[in-house]
């Protein structure tokens, strides 16, 4: 085992999922739904907490997983959820009341997202998590650029696809529109841009507040 594997595992180890999160992750995979390590369920509480983030988004569903990490960063704050199958939301309304979530804070809209996005407000957000299919991603991240405020964040799961961004022979739709949206991201003037190579990379953005 490698030394970062190793580090990988013992970061890990000492996160404790509450019992809402690993239902909620029994329930993801079941789905063949997304699911997130501990570790970086521990990093979207992070963000979340660390950008005081009060309206929320999530593109895409995890039934749960990833929204009730956000709550735990966010506790007061209003969570939106989109995603095609009402299936996975009803999860996800279920997991963010048995985390302690106030009802009233909590919205779900059933749709496809690249149906309903257009139609959200624009500099609304402080937080946009995309969890959204992969072949869709630049739209999403469109919309979600569109839908943060300034100074807000937006953050992508697997946006390296697994780690076949990083190999050059993977020349694919999907992940060579994800490894320009990686490169182009990084020349946006008004942009900070950071990938993380963890869960199959996790992109994140910020919105510079002039």
């Amino acid at each position: 085992m490698s030394e970062l594997e190793k580090s990988r595992r013992f970061v890990d180890e000492q996160v404790v999922e509450t019992a809402e999160q690993l239902i909620a992750r029994r329930f993801a995979l079941e789905s063949g739904l997304p699911t997130i390590s501990p570790t970086l369920g521990a990093h979207l509480a992070f963000v979340a907490a660390a950008s005081g983030a009060e309206r929320i988004i999530e593109i895409g569903s995890t039934g749960g997983l990833t929204t009730t990490w956000l709550q735990r960063g966010a506790p007061t704050a209003t969570i939106t959820c989109i995603d095609a199958e009402s299936e996975y939301l009803a999860d996800t309304r279920q997991a963010l009341i048995a985390a302690g979530h106030a009802p009233a804070r909590i919205r779900c809209i059933t749709g496809d997202p690249l149906a309903v996005l257009p139609r959200m407000s624009e500099n609304s957000y402080d937080l946009v998590l995309v969890a959204a299919d992969l072949a869709h991603a630049a739209a999403h991240l469109t919309h979600a650029l569109r839908i943060v405020r300034a100074g807000g964040s937006i953050v992508a799961l697997n946006a390296l696809n697994g780690g076949r961004v990083a190999d050059p022979a993977r020349r694919d739709p999907v992940t060579a529109s994800l490894r320009a949206l990686v490169r182009e991201f990084q020349r946006q003037p008004d942009l900070v841009a950071s990938v993380l190579p963890i869960d199959g990379g996790l992109l994140q953005i910020t919105a510079v507040a002039h």
